[in-house]
């Protein structure tokens, strides 16, 4: 938690300088690329990296390593030849091809520190997740400043992005070398296929999830610009980033030991509710006093931080504050239903917020408008929605923790 706290602190404070170098329309063109590469990665590995923390057996846990790791190379030869054919058939730019580029070698490191990551929780090595978000977050917020002063625009925040992504991921590249080294006598097809079955909720319904979740902000980042402007989907996705805040700096930290902590006690037949409820109970306390400021003074306070031109997003993170302090709560439980193998109804929760907000950014505006006014309108709109679905969701949390496992799933 310290180290996720640290890199998340370096980012904030440097941020105010950013936001005066790059414009709203350079930070969305950086927040496309960034949930394009987060599709990608989890596209790669079929979310089987989920499952690491999960077997008693080490050697079962080396080989959902092994598979996830096999599977994202067959994925991304795939993206390859699709980028390659692309490019051969369509004129392009010097920028698209470099665009390109950076997504597909941003989503190879991605996918190496997720897998890294879960298998530090696996094996409680949650120093070496504090190393990569520490790293990650200060070389990638300094270059983003260096390339800025030189005056590189948009392509200077990928390349920033880029470069801090794939070195801060070196220590689980060398991780995965040695693990392959000591468990490589224990490759097993037929114990493979065994756990692909056992664990095939990850592929079959929480890929589907996350896939759900990637391409619907894919989606809303097309709608907003193509109704509005870039700038307004610059100082949403600004807006969008303070506002998860909590989530990255406490939420992630919190999310990570609640995963590991849940799964030891589902493997020893131990009830999740106790933690589910101190869990639940801490991130209210938490997370109460800065959403209440958000809510209350955060025109002004984004004016005052971030510059005058970022006001508006100042006005967005406002209105959004509720339903985001209750995402909060949600967000960082919400592998619970992975571990009780309830991720089928989870994911038709997922369903119904993706289509509430592509309903409402998609369709809204050919109804009310499309100015800046009509777009007030409609965060109005979807905060309310989404601030009562997701008092909905954790109720629904809670009901599977009591329910335990599914019984045709132990």
């Amino acid at each position: 938690m310290t180290g996720t706290v640290l890199a998340q602190i370096f980012g904030f404070l440097i941020s105010p300088i950013l936001t005066r170098i790059y414009t709203p329309e350079q930070m969305g063109e950086l927040n496309i690329y960034l949930r394009a590469v987060g599709f990608i990665a989890a596209l790669a590995t079929a979310r089987y990296e989920l499952s690491l923390p999960l077997p008693k057996s080490e050697q079962h846990a080396y080989l959902l390593y092994r598979l996830s790791f096999r599977i994202a190379r067959n994925i991304f030869i795939v993206c390859i030849l699709a980028s390659g054919i692309y490019l051969l058939t369509v004129d392009f730019s010097r920028a698209t091809f470099w665009l390109i580029f950076f997504v597909l070698i941003s989503s190879v490191a991605v996918v190496f520190s997720n897998l890294g990551t879960n298998w530090a929780i696996r094996t409680k090595q949650f120093k070496r997740i504090s190393f990569f978000r520490m790293s990650n977050s200060l070389i990638n917020n300094s270059l983003k400043w260096v390339f800025g002063v030189f005056g590189l625009g948009t392509i200077g925040l990928l390349l920033a992005s880029f470069i801090g992504s794939t070195l801060s991921t070196l220590p689980f590249l060398k991780d995965w070398l040695k693990i392959r080294k000591q468990y490589t006598p224990f490759h097993s097809k037929p114990k493979t296929k065994v756990l692909i079955r056992a664990y095939r909720e990850f592929p079959m319904v929480n890929l589907p999830h996350v896939l759900v979740d990637y391409g619907k902000d894919l989606l809303l980042a097309f709608f907003m610009v193509f109704y509005f402007s870039k700038e307004v989907f610059g100082w949403y996705s600004h807006s969008y980033m303070i506002l998860q805040l909590p989530i990255a700096l406490i939420g992630a930290a919190i999310g990570q030991v609640f995963f590991n902590k849940c799964a030891e006690l589902v493997n020893e037949g131990k009830s999740t509710v106790g933690i589910l409820k101190k869990t639940v109970r801490t991130l209210f306390l938490i997370s109460i006093l800065p959403f209440s400021v958000l809510f209350f003074f955060g025109e002004d306070l984004f004016a005052f931080v971030f510059g005058q031109n970022w006001r508006e997003s100042g006005v967005y993170s406002e209105i959004m504050s509720i339903w985001f302090f209750m995402s909060f709560m949600t967000s960082v439980t919400s592998t619970l239903p992975t571990i009780l193998r309830r991720q089928k109804q989870f994911f038709v929760l997922g369903i119904i917020s993706a289509v509430i907000q592509i309903f409402c950014f998609g369709v809204l505006p050919m109804l009310i408008g499309k100015t800046d006014e009509s777009f007030i309108t409609i965060l109005y709109v979807v905060s309310i929605i989404q601030s009562i679905f997701f008092i909905y969701v954790l109720i629904r949390i809670f009901a599977y923790a009591r329910a335990g496992v599914l019984p045709e799933s132990r």
